[in-house]
């Protein structure tokens, strides 16, 4: 078993495995996409090469002209390119600095709501101690008590009737006779017929047995509604009981200082979400920054899309094209020597460029994972699922989880599913079930866990209703 701070440690430190793969597989794009410039770069080296041997013709010294203009373009576009993603990386740099900070506030601020939330539940364990030992306390919960199981055995009672009314009544609402007299009224004061019908409905009345019949099928209406009255009766009672009960349970934690305890919590809580709120604005910040470096790594930004582009259209010019038809026409070896490298330089381009395709994709890939990944950390977040005596039952569970993730076995879905279905709750020193908190209505007793309380509470002791945990206090049970 793990505690929920542990596991989050486990995403933080998968989330840094990511990201380092994605900082190798970047360097690798990098030095492949600088390859392939440097491959051009060659390419015009050996163009010049080839017009030097030609130079005694005026067309070959207008091509090293052009040669060396294009790579002076090329060459600055290349410098912009530098200071450009140096300063990306220098924002990168100081968004994750910056993170980091605040990464190290929450842990510290956590640690102090974890205290404040301890602080609540001892309070209020030294509260139902007192309360236990209090005479009128305890009658008061066992008039609440014994209100309540009156209340339920005689709601369940009326239900009971209800069907049993729902199913005997059919034989008479069934029967078209019987029903005719029925809405007539007949055999009642409001009966209102003379002459043949009055004849002819008496006929019918003895046929059929109606004198009888009206008799118990009134009683089996009357019975569910006179018991319906005496269980909304009954539970007015009980919910007066149980009223009086909760305001002993508030006055005692009031005349304790708790409340000043949950707002210490509350302010601690606040704080830790402000906390979040400045990591997750620094984390879409690092978001951004990261897909522009990753767009600088994989040759993709505009400085050097266009020193590519430029240098690939001056090799289509018609003059390099001709020079170098003309280099493979002619006998000479220091012509085919030039045309050789180049040719070979053709090849490793075509061939650093499939891989850069392929490292582009893996990429993309290990991106959308971590882009995922932290999503599931801010869920874990919010969900506070770091918070204090949030566990996980199975210690290997959380890095087997996203060990398969980060290769792609599980997607985000079924990670968050089986995360969640492995993370519990301690049990607390205070019973959320004590006093009023038995009655399955919500609890005052939360240990310092604000709207978890009641949540964590059922979880920590297998719901509520049962008696005896937390302290030994009892929960009221049966309810």
């Amino acid at each position: 078993m793990i505690s929920g701070r542990q596991a989050l440690g486990s995403i933080d430190q998968s989330l840094n495995a990511a990201r380092a793969e994605i900082a190798a597989v970047q360097q690798q794009v990098t030095e492949a996409s600088e390859r392939v410039l440097a491959l051009q770069q060659a390419q015009a080296d050996d163009y010049r090469a080839l017009a030097r041997i030609r130079v005694d013709e005026l067309r070959e010294r207008d091509v090293i002209e052009h040669l060396d203009a294009a790579e002076r373009q090329v060459i600055a576009l290349l410098e912009k390119r530098t200071e450009a993603f140096d300063e990306l990386k220098r924002s990168a740099d100081e968004n994750q600095a910056l993170r980091d900070t605040h990464e190290a506030r929450r842990r510290e601020q956590a640690a102090r709501l974890d205290a404040a939330v301890a602080a609540v539940d001892e309070a209020e364990q030294v509260t139902q101690r007192a309360l236990e030992a209090d005479p009128q306390y305890q009658a008061q919960r066992t008039r609440a008590e014994d209100a309540e199981r009156k209340a339920r055995h005689a709601a369940d009672k009326a239900a009971r009737s209800a069907e049993e009314r729902e199913q005997k009544g059919r034989a008479y609402q069934n029967d078209p006779l019987f029903t005719y007299l029925w809405e007539r009224s007949y055999g009642l004061p409001a009966y209102a017929a003379s002459g043949l019908v009055r004849w002819l409905d008496g006929k019918v009345a003895r046929l059929i047995g109606y004198a009888d019949a009206r008799a118990n099928y009134a009683r089996l209406n009357e019975i569910p509604a006179r018991l319906d009255e005496h269980a909304a009766n009954l539970r007015t009672v009980a919910d007066g009981e149980f009223a009086t009960l909760r305001e002993r349970d508030d006055a005692a934690r009031a005349a304790d200082g708790i409340p000043a305890l949950d707002a210490r919590v509350a302010a601690e809580q606040r704080a830790l979400d402000d906390i979040d709120n400045m990591i997750e604005e620094r984390e879409r910040r690092h978001a951004m920054l990261l897909e522009q470096i990753a767009a600088y790594a994989a040759g993709e930004d505009e400085q050097m899309r266009q020193a590519v582009e430029f240098l690939a259209r001056e090799f289509r010019r018609d003059g390099l094209v001709e020079l170098r038809e003309a280099a493979l026409r002619t006998p000479y070896p220091d012509d085919d020597l030039v045309v050789g490298r180049m040719l070979d330089r053709d090849d490793e381009r075509l061939q650093t460029e499939a891989r850069i395709d392929g490292l582009r994709s893996a990429l993309k890939q290990h991106r959308d994972r971590v882009i995922e990944l932290e999503q599931i950390r801010v869920d874990f977040k919010r969900n506070r699922y770091d918070r204090a005596g949030s566990v996980f039952t199975n210690d290997a569970i959380v890095p087997m989880l996203l060990k398969e993730f980060l290769a792609g076995i599980l997607d985000r879905g079924t990670l968050w599913k089986v995360l969640r279905e492995h993370q519990r709750y301690r049990a607390r020193r205070s019973d959320p079930g004590f006093g009023s908190g038995g009655f399955g209505r919500g609890t005052v007793w939360k240990g310092g866990l604000g709207d978890l309380g009641d949540i964590i509470g059922g979880i920590g002791r297998g719901g509520f209703g049962g008696r005896g945990g937390g302290g030994g206090f009892r929960t009221g049970g049966g309810f």
